[in-house]
C-alpha cells in the first residue's frame, strides 16, 4: 500500500471519548477560554496588559522568564514592564503609536512589546535577519513614531538610516551586555526607563479589543514582507486557544522557546500559553542543535515551542546523551508531519503534542485540544473547505458561481468565515488585505478569509494539513502533494532532509516533481537505482520525481521556512549551480549535464 495512505486518519468518535478523562481535568480552563471567545467583541474593552496583570497577581513569585542565567519572576518582569510604559508615556506614545523594534531573540522584546499593549501603543516587530533593501522596506511598512534599535544590530540599521530619512531624535539604542555601548552615540532607551516608576502605568483613554498591539511580518520568501496586524482582541484569543485550551500549561511548567518572537508563534502562541499557565518560558537566542538538550536539562524544561523542521532536525539527529530520560512532556507548535508523529513522540517520550494550525493575519485557528496523533486540531470558529482545481489554480463553482464544499472526509482549500466575532485584523496595506479575502462564496454578500492552504477533512470539525497552494502541483492529469513525496524521500536510507516542489518543462502539460535533497552526514552518496525502486514502491507513477537536486545544504529563512520560489527558478538547469542534477529518463535517473538539459528542453526525452 502507498504511504499516503497510512497517514490519512479519520477521526472516531471512539478517539474523542478515550482522550475525555485528560479533557475533563482541564475543564474550568475551557470554560474560561469559552467565555472569552463568545464575551469579546471588537468594542470590548479588554487588553492585553489587564490579562497580564490577572496572572502577575495571582502568581507574583512564580519564576516568568529564564534567559541566560538570569531569572524573573512574575512581579519583577511586571515592574520592569512598567517603567518601559511610563518612559512611554513620558515620551509622548500613546494609543496607535508605532514603535519599531529590531533586536535578537532577548527578554527586551518582550518587554518593551508588553510595555506598548499597556499603553494602548504598537510594536513592529521587524525580522532581525533582514538587511539592505529589505529591512528598509520593514521600517518603512512600519512608519514609527519612535524606533527602537537592538547594540548588537545598530550597524545593520546604520547602513540604511540615510535612505529611511527617520528623524535623529526618534532613534534611540537598548543595550546588549555583548556590545560596547561607546561604539553608538544615539542614547538608550533601556537605561534611561530605570529612572521610571515601576507602578502600573496611569492612562486616561480606552484601549479595546480590537486596537492593534502588533505588527508581525511575513517572512517575504516569494516578495517583499507584509505586517500582519495583531489585535489585543486577536491576542486573547490566541491566549484562550492555545493556552487555555491547547497546552494547557501549569505553574510549575517551563517553556522552552528557541524560535524568533519577531515570529507570532513565539510571541503570541507561546507567550500567550505560559501567561494563561502562570508557567516559566525561555527565552533562546535561537534555535542549535547542538545546544538543545543541554538547555533542557540547564532549565528543566517540561515543554518547549516547535515548528515542524525543528522536529525534523532532533530526530535526524544521533541520540544525544542527555535525551534520555528528559524533562520534556509537552509541546506546541505547527508543522509536524504525520509520517514523524508517533516516531518522534515515542523517541523523546512526549505525550501531548499541541499541534496548531493559525497564521499572523488570518482568522481562523485550530488546536488539539484532544491530543490525537496527525492532526492539527479543531477549530470553533466558522470554516469550510472547498473543491479546488489545483491545475488551474482556483476554486471550483457550481453552475450559479458560487463555491463548494468538499464531500467528508474531502480536501480542498480552507477558508475562514469573516465576522463581527472572527474579523480579519489583515495587513497594514489594506490592498494587500483585500486580496486575501473572497466575497460571495456561497450566497451574495458573505466574506471569507483564504488561508492559501490545502486540509483534509479528518471528522468530528478535525483537519489535517496538506500543502499550501502552489506546492501541491498537478502532473500528469493528478494531484501531486509535496509534503507527501518529502515524507516518502525522507525515509529513504541516507536522506536527512528533502523539498520536492513543481518544474515548468517545455512541451509538458503541468509541472514535473523535482526533489532537492541532502544526504545524511554519514553518506556521501546513495544509490540511485534503488532510491527509484523505493520511489516506485511507496508512490504512485506520476508522483514519483522526476527530477533530482542533491546539495551540501538546504537554506531557510529565520522562520525554518524553505525558499522554494528560488528553487522552481533554477529548476533543472545544471548551470545554475554545483549541485548534482538528476532527470529520470528511460526508467533511470541520469545525471544532467548541459547537453542533456538541452535535449530535455528540445522534447527528446518523455518524462
Amino acid at each position: 500500500m502507498p504511504k499516503e495512505d497510512r497517514t490519512k486518519k479519520n477521526i472516531t468518535l471512539t478517539d474523542l471519548v478515550l482522550k475525555l478523562p485528560s479533557v475533563v481535568k482541564d475543564l474550568p480552563k475551557i470554560l474560561t477560554a469559552i467565555y472569552y471567545n463568545y464575551s469579546i467583541t471588537p468594542e470590548s474593552e479588554v487588553s492585553i496588559g489587564s490579562l497580564f496583570l490577572k496572572t502577575v497577581k495571582k502568581y507574583p513569585n512564580n519564576t516568568c522568564l529564564l534567559y541566560l542565567d538570569k531569572k524573573w519572576t512574575y512581579f519583577e518582569f511586571n515592574a520592569a514592564i512598567n517603567r518601559l510604559a511610563n518612559h512611554f508615556l513620558k515620551m509622548g506614545i500613546r494609543k496607535g503609536n508605532v514603535v519599531a523594534v529590531l533586536m535578537e531573540n532577548r527578554p527586551e522584546l518582550l518587554l518593551i512589546s508588553m510595555a506598548l499593549a499597556k499603553i494602548g501603543g504598537i510594536a513592529a516587530l521587524i525580522n532581525n535577519s533582514q538587511k539592505h533593501k529589505t529591512l528598509q522596506h520593514s521600517f518603512k511598512l512600519a512608519n514609527p513614531d519612535l524606533v527602537l534599535i537592538g547594540a548588537e544590530l545598530f550597524e545593520n540599521y546604520i547602513e540604511i538610516e540615510a535612505e529611511l530619512g527617520f528623524p535623529k531624535k526618534i532613534t534611540y539604542a537598548v543595550a546588549n551586555q555583548n556590545v560596547l555601548e561607546k561604539k553608538i552615540t544615539y542614547p538608550f532607551f533601556d537605561i534611561e526607563s530605570t529612572h521610571f516608576s515601576r507602578n502600573e502605568p496611569v492612562i486616561n483613554f480606552k484601549i479595546q479589543s480590537k486596537d492593534p498591539n502588533l505588527y508581525i511580518y511575513t517572512s517575504g520568501t516569494t516578495g517583499l514582507p507584509k505586517a500582519a496586524v495583531i489585535s489585543h482582541g486577536r491576542w486573547i484569543k490566541g491566549y484562550s486557544a492555545f493556552g487555555l485550551t491547547g497546552i494547557r500549561l501549569n505553574s510549575s511548567d517551563i517553556l522552552y522557546v528557541p524560535l524568533p518572537f519577531f515570529h507570532a508563534t513565539a510571541m503570541v502562541v507561546c507567550w500567550t500559553s505560559v501567561v494563561a499557565g502562570g508557567a516559566a518560558m525561555v527565552i533562546k537566542n535561537k534555535f542549535s542543535l547542538s545546544e538543545f538538550w543541554s538547555d533542557i536539562d540547564k532549565y528543566k524544561a517540561t515543554a518547549f515551542g516547535y515548528v515542524g523542521e525543528i522536529c525534523k532536525y532532533l530526530l535526524n539527529a544521533e541520540i544525544h546523551p542527555l535525551e534520555q530520560g528528559n524533562t520534556i512532556t509537552k509541546m506546541i507548535g505547527n508543522g509536524l508531519r504525520p509520517e514523524i508523529w508517533p516516531i518522534f513522540k515515542k523517541r523523546f517520550k512526549i505525550d501531548q503534542v499541541a499541534e496548531f494550525y493559525a497564521s499572523s493575519e488570518g482568522n481562523i485557528a485550530f488546536f488539539n485540544l484532544f491530543n490525537i496523533d496527525a492532526t492539527m486540531g479543531f477549530t470553533i470558529t466558522n470554516y469550510a473547505i472547498v473543491q479546488y482545481d489545483t491545475e488551474n489554480d482556483k476554486p471550483i463553482l457550481d453552475r450559479k458561481g458560487f463555491m463548494q464544499k468538499v464531500k467528508s472526509k474531502g480536501t480542498g482549500l480552507l477558508l475562514g468565515e469573516i465576522s463581527t466575532r472572527y474579523p480579519f485584523d489583515g495587513y497594514t496595506e489594506q490592498g494587500k488585505s483585500e486580496k486575501s479575502i473572497v466575497r460571495n462564496v456561497f450566497k451574495k454578500g458573505d466574506a471569507y478569509f483564504n488561508t492559501g492552504d490545502l486540509v483534509r477533512d479528518m471528522g468530528y470539525f478535525h483537519t489535517q494539513f496538506v500543502d499550501r497552494l502552489g506546492d501541491t502541483f498537478r502532473w500528469k492529469g493528478e494531484n501531486v502533494s509535496t509534503t507527501e513525496v518529502e515524507g516518502i524521500i525522507n525515509e529513504f536510507e541516507g536522506i536527512q532532509e528533502s523539498i520536492v516542489y513543481g518544474v515548468e518543462v517545455p512541451q509538458n502539460s503541468g509541472r514535473a516533481g523535482m526533489a532537492n535533497f541532502i544526504l545524511s552526514e554519514n553518506f556521501k552518496s546513495i544509490n540511485l537505482e534503488s532510491f527509484l525502486v523505493f520511489m516506485e514502491e511507496n508512490l504512485p507513477n506520476y508522483a514519483v520525481p522526476r527530477f533530482l537536486r542533491i546539495s551540501k545544504n538546504l537554506s531557510t529563512t529565520s522562520t525554518f521556512k524553505y525558499n522554494k520560489q528560488t528553487l522552481k527558478v533554477e529548476a533543472y538547469d545544471c548551470a545554475k549551480s554545483k549541485d548534482a542534477y538528476y532527470a529520470l529518463i528511460n526508467g533511470a535517473y541520469i545525471k544532467i549535464t548541459p547537453t542533456i538539459f538541452e535535449e530535455i528542453n528540445g522534447g527528446k526525452y518523455r518524462l
